[in-house]
Formats: structure tokens, C-alpha cells, sequence
């Protein structure tokens, strides 16, 4: 599985790229297991978002006020996966929604999965990168990214490109993780990376980074509750992330969970 920011390509280059992903999804959507971890960790979160992440209903709730959004307007969901996460913020904010993922298998998944969210005639999906979206300029009123962007292959590329699909005073959340000590070398590289100075190279403004402990308690109950499951038999899914999560929870004190804002010029004054 991919759930950990700090996912390990099979091929040992440094990204994995979208046929490992098509993989994982494939998994994912096909998996038992996968889905009692996540009514078992969060049983409040809505069955219909089948998140491959560490989303729970607090951390939603924030990046939907974050996004300060007015209903009509269009989102962008970059990372888009499945689609669960994005599809609930355009739902609970009623607002337009376009996905974009470089995993082919999960941008159809995430175009079957907009029915269910009541949002099949206004939400879209496409193929493509987190620094090459295709999408035109200024065509987004928000841009969300929800624990994705630290696999973009340039983070400041990406963070340009959705400076370029924003409109002008647009807000970009994203949800992620930075270093508990800045610069901590047991950390992979993915996980050192101070987001405010990356955004502001690209040209956001308004900067700025929240951390709870709630939300990386997210992080570890999710890996707690895979472990929790006992033997996973069968089921691919449960049984690799299970192997992830005994890797990851010994370091897992040394990250912090986070959610940074931006504007692209401006920011709102109303927000």
C-alpha cells in the first residue's frame, strides 16, 4: 500500500510513479480488510469517501473552511485518488469539482464513485500531473492537495502549477507532513520538506501551517487499527499495509501532521 508519506517506490527510483499507484488502488477497491480498518479507526467518517489516506472528519471539516469556497464555485482536487475525500468537500460545500491523478485506474474509480455523492453532473475527473495538471489558468476558485503533493517529482513545479489554476485571490489547502525537528536526517526526504518557503517561491502568499495532535493521531490509529486486524489472509491490501505499519509507527513521533493554506495574490478578506 501507499498510505505512508513515506512510501518506498518498488523500483528504487525516488518517486513511485502511476503504474505503482494503478496497483494499489486496484488493491484498495478489492479489498475487505481496507475497508473494516476504516469503520473500525474513524466509524464517523461516511462509507462513501474510502479514503487511502489519514483523512478523518475533524481534518475534513478544517480543509472545508480552510478553502473558503461560496456554493457554485469550482474546485480543483489535485492527487485526487479515489476520489472520496474531494467528492465530500464538493458535496458538503456544493460547489463544482475537478480531479486530476496521474493513475489512470483511479481517476475511473473516482468518476464511478461521483454518483454516490449526488455530484455526478458536476464533478469531472482527468489524467494528469501535479506540475502538468492541463487544466487552463485561472479556471479553479480553490486547489486541494490531500497528502499527495510530496509526491510531486518538483514541489516547487507543482506549487507553480497550481498558482498558474487558480484565480487571483483563490486559497490552495493542502494536508501533509513536515519534520517534528527541522531537517531531522532519519526522516526520508519526502518527509523534510518545510512547505511555507516551497509555496512562496511559487508565488503564494498568505502562507501558513496548522498542526494537531489530532490529526496526526490520525496517522498512527490508522496503522494501529491495520495491526489490530490480526491476520489479513488473502487480502494483499491489508497484509501490505500492515508490513507499513510496523516500518512506519517507530518513527512516527518524528513528523507532524499539518495543513497549509495559500493565496494566489491576495488573500480573501472575508476569510
Amino acid at each position: 500500500m501507499v498510505c505512508s508519506p513515506a512510501f518506498p517506490p518498488a523500483d528504487g527510483t525516488s518517486r513511485p510513479g502511476p503504474e505503482v499507484f494503478d496497483r494499489v488502488f486496484a488493491l484498495a477497491a478489492s479489498s475487505p480488510g481496507i475497508a473494516r480498518l476504516w469503520a473500525r479507526a474513524y466509524p464517523d467518517l461516511p462509507s462513501e469517501v474510502e479514503p487511502l489516506s489519514f483523512v478523518s472528519s475533524d481534518l475534513l471539516r478544517h480543509v472545508a473552511r480552510a478553502l473558503c469556497l461560496s456554493r457554485g464555485q469550482d474546485l480543483t482536487d489535485l492527487g485526487c485518488g479515489r476520489g472520496g475525500p474531494g467528492l465530500w468537500l464538493a458535496r458538503e460545500l456544493d460547489v463544482g469539482l475537478t480531479g486530476v491523478d496521474f493513475s489512470p485506474v483511479a481517476v475511473e474509480a473516482a468518476a464511478r464513485r461521483a454518483a454516490r455523492f449526488g455530484r455526478a453532473s458536476v464533478a469531472r475527473f482527468k489524467v494528469g500531473e501535479l506540475s502538468a495538471t492541463g487544466l487552463p489558468p485561472a479556471s479553479a476558485d480553490a486547489v486541494v492537495c490531500v497528502d499527495a503533493f510530496q509526491f510531486a517529482a518538483d514541489p516547487g513545479q507543482a506549487a507553480a502549477e497550481v498558482l498558474r489554476i487558480l484565480r487571483p485571490g483563490g486559497r490552495f489547502v493542502l494536508t501533509g507532513w513536515q519534520p517534528a525537528a527541522a531537517g531531522d536526517t532519519r526522516l526520508p526526504p519526502r518527509l523534510r520538506i518545510d512547505w511555507a518557503p516551497v509555496l512562496r517561491e511559487a508565488g503564494l502568499a498568505d502562507v501558513r501551517v496548522a498542526a494537531r495532535t489530532t490529526w496526526h493521531e490520525a496517522y498512527t490509529r490508522v496503522f494501529r487499527t491495520a495491526l489490530e486486524l490480526g491476520d489479513p489472509g488473502d487480502d494483499t491490501a491489508l497484509a501490505e499495509l500492515q508490513d507499513e505499519a510496523r516500518e512506519q509507527l517507530p518513527t512516527a513521533d518524528l513528523v507532524r501532521r499539518v495543513v497549509v493554506t495559500a493565496t494566489a495574490f491576495r488573500p480573501t478578506p472575508s476569510c
